[in-house]
């Protein structure tokens, strides 16, 4: 994809530097993380490092000013986004949208912008944390009449999901990526009984059983009826090498997920679709 860094989600709305850091830098640069350096490209403004991170100090400020109080966290972080901001490219090298064309956000044109570039490209941008952007979708209206809709990335996790919207990524690595760090680890799963068996109107309610398991507490998941989380005795030795006591919850009346927990997460091994595994 091609995202553009939205400079106007920079105008001054931070206190001070402690506050842009914690607030605005961090979560900037753990959205910026995830995306793909192989498959993604982000572009800037030629003059993006000018904006302001709070009334008095621009983001070039920020990057450029020295002190020997700057916390670890501040130094590595000024690093990364001097590499992300002050690099090349920057989209006004091969810009796309017109001056000739009106682009609207909130009545007021902002043509020239990284919005409006983006309406003509991908129409996906990453913004700093701001009230204003603070949104998934952002809409910009070309012309007055024509609504384009741009995915706007700001939060851990979001550019996952829009990967899964576009189809850019398949369900293995979306459920790998959404469910990391949860109940769910699918590190273990055996590539050939995993998604690999799942046909694409499966995957839906594949996801939506993963979503209802890492919800429910550990205290609710072996009483809940939809997922019907149990033991399973495993009479044929099928998992003979798993060491772990193996358990199964429901993905429909059909289909099973099959694994084991370990710490407070439960390592998914293989799915059943053909029921061939109850007890």
């Amino acid at each position: 994809m091609e995202v553009l860094i939205n400079e106007l989600s920079l105008h001054g709305q931070f206190e001070n530097e402690d506050h842009f850091v914690e607030e605005g830098a961090i979560p900037f640069v753990s959205a910026f993380k995830e995306l793909n350096k192989e498959r993604d490209t982000v572009y800037k403004k030629y003059d993006l490092y000018s904006y302001k991170i709070t009334p008095n100090l621009s983001l070039h400020n920020f990057l450029t000013a020295q002190g020997s109080r700057l916390s670890d966290v501040t130094r590595k972080l000024k690093s990364l986004l001097s590499g992300f901001i002050l690099d090349e490219p920057y989209w006004e090298n091969n810009r796309k949208h017109s001056s000739d064309h009106t682009y609207l956000l909130d009545k007021k044109d902002i043509v020239g912008s990284s919005l409006a570039e983006a309406c003509e490209r991908d129409k996906i941008v990453i913004s700093f944390n701001s009230k204003k952007f603070n949104t998934k979708k952002v809409s910009v209206y070309k012309d007055s009449s024509v609504e384009v809709t741009l995915d706007n990335l700001f939060d851990k996790g979001h550019c996952n999901e829009v990967n899964w919207e576009r189809d850019n990524i398949g369900i293995d690595e979306y459920c790998v990526t959404r469910f990391k760090g949860d109940k769910l680890d699918f590190s273990h799963i055996d590539s050939k009984l995993g998604f690999e068996l799942l046909k694409k109107e499966d995957e839906e309610l594949f996801i939506g059983a993963f979503k209802k398991f890492t919800e429910l507490s550990w205290l609710k998941i072996p009483v809940d009826d939809g997922l019907d989380y149990k033991p399973y005795s495993d009479n044929e030795k099928v998992f003979k090498y798993v060491r772990h006591k193996i358990h199964k919850f429901r993905v429909t009346q059909k289909y099973r997920c099959f694994g084991y927990t370990v710490d407070g997460v439960f390592y998914v091994l293989r799915f059943d679709l053909e029921h061939k595994l109850s007890d």
